[in-house]
Formats: structure tokens, sequence, C-alpha cells
């Protein structure tokens, strides 16, 4: 599995989990189709969502929408609760006929956005999955579905959204497209070092060069150099942050094969330079 595209095993017939993590970890960039919540509950972490950094400290929430690109690092004693949810859970009852994933990735993605009673409301509300996950009482199913009805009801209506929709991965339609899509994805992870051509990936993924540029576009919003230029920029990132390599360094082991195409990028994706991203990226 591609470390880029991540296809969590959730239960079909209710797609929520419940993830508990600790210590200091750093998640490389990636994406997947389903809403991610995460709840600081101690000490502090940086992450990027849609290209945009933010620290979270103890009691705070980041939203992510479906379709995209984060990534996390968290500081040594920290702890978080990770909630994933597919939105395809709300279909039948979606009578509004409301496009769920386009307003969830125009949610202002942090806490500290948010008016502090709306914080104070969905914090309690994972405070309250959380114990029904740990004790699974009778009918503790039936509680949690309860609380992410209400939690979805929250986001929609009272935490305030983006003036300008983010940037996301297109809706995907089907589990082939993403298994395909992780075929591809995974062949990239695997050789973003090397020299990557049109050519060898059409070739990977069992297409056409004319065909695999059309399926891609279609179903990431982006022609494949594009996709690959990221990649390799989101790699940069990985690498400023949890290394002390020097930057000529880095660009050598991320595939770029001039300076100036990578500071180009940089400055483009990111809006400031490398080493003033290091610094920015630093938990205190």
């Amino acid at each position: 599995m591609a470390i880029y595209l991540e296809m969590p095993e959730l239960d079909k017939d209710f797609p929520f989990r419940i993830l508990v993590n600790d210590g200091d970890i750093l998640t490389t960039p990636h994406w997947h189709r389903e809403v991610e919540l995460i709840y600081v509950t101690k000490g502090t972490i940086s992450l990027g969502i849609d290209d945009v950094p933010y620290k979270l400290s103890e009691g705070e929430i980041a939203f992510i929408g479906g379709g995209l690109i984060h990534y996390v690092l968290a500081s040594p004693g920290s702890e978080r609760f990770v909630y994933q949810f597919d939105l395809s859970y709300f279909t039948a009852v979606n009578k509004e006929n409301l496009d769920l994933q386009k307003l969830f990735a125009e949610v202002l993605p942090i806490s500290p956005q948010w008016e502090r009673e709306d914080e104070a409301t969905v914090r309690r509300l994972l405070e309250a999955m959380n114990l029904e996950s740990e004790k699974q009482e009778t009918g503790y199913q039936f509680a949690l579905r309860a609380e992410l009805f209400q939690l979805i009801t929250l986001l929609l209506r009272n935490v305030p959204k983006q003036a300008k929709q983010s940037k996301k991965i297109k809706k995907l339609a089907t589990q082939d497209v993403l298994e395909k899509l992780d075929v591809i994805f995974s062949y990239v992870e695997a050789h973003y070092q090397e020299e990557l051509t049109l050519q060898n990936i059409a070739e990977v993924s069992g297409y056409s060069s004319f065909y695999f540029t059309k399926f891609f576009k279609k179903n990431t919003g982006k022609t494949f150099l594009t996709f690959l230029n990221e990649y390799r920029i989101d790699k940069a990132k990985w690498l400023l942050i949890n290394s002390d390599l020097p930057v000529s360094e880095i660009i050598t082991q991320t595939g770029f094969e001039s300076d100036k195409t990578f500071y180009r990028l940089f400055k483009s994706s990111m809006a400031m330079a490398p080493l003033e991203y290091r610094n920015a990226m630093k938990i205190e």
C-alpha cells in the first residue's frame, strides 16, 4: 500500500473507527476518501492540510475533509484520538441531496478558528464517543451512531466555512478506481527518486499513454507531472521537518534534477523558502 493513498478497512455496515495515538510520530503526506478528525488530548502537534501548516495544542481539534492531503508531526509525550468515517454511510438519510464531500471540504480545519462554544460541543461529542467505544455497554453502537449524526449536523450548521473552497482530490467513484490509483501511487512511492516518464507509469497502470493521461486527470484533478512534482515536494517537506539534511541533499533524495526547479516549485507551493518552512514547523 502506498503511503500517499490510504484505504482504511472500515466496517461496511458502520464505516467508522477511533484510533488512539501517543508519543512522537510523523506521518508522511497522504490522503483517503474518509473524513478525519484529530483531537489532541495532551501535548502539541504540527500538521499540514492541503499545503497549509497548522499547530494544535491540548484540547484542540483538526477536521480534515475526504480527499485532502495531510500529514502530522506530533511532539514527544503527546496524545491524540483519530476519528475516521466514510460519508457513504449517510447516503440513505441524505434526503436533501447535500453534497457532503464539498461541504465538509469547506469547513475551517482547526477548532481555534471556530466559536468556543462549538469547539466545546465537538469536544464533548468526541469524548462521549471515546467512552462508548471503550466501555462497549449494551446499545453502544446506537450511541456511537447518534453522536456521529450530532457531530456532522453541528459541523454543517455551526462551524464556519472557508471563503474559498480548498483544493481537493475529486470524488472517486468506485473501489476499482481507488485500487488502480493505488497501483500507480505505489509505483511512484518506490521510484520517485528516479527519472519517471509518462510512458513508464502508463505501462505500470496497463494503459496507453493517451488513456492513462485521461484517466489520471479525471480521477485526481491534475496531470501526472503536476502530481509527481507535488509528491516530491511533499517528500521534501517531510525531510525538512524530520531531518537535519541540507537542502541540497534533500533535492537529490527527492528526485529533482534541477535546484532551480525545486526552489521554484517549493516557493509556489508553500509561499516560503525551504529553510523558512523547516523553522516554521519546529515544535517548541
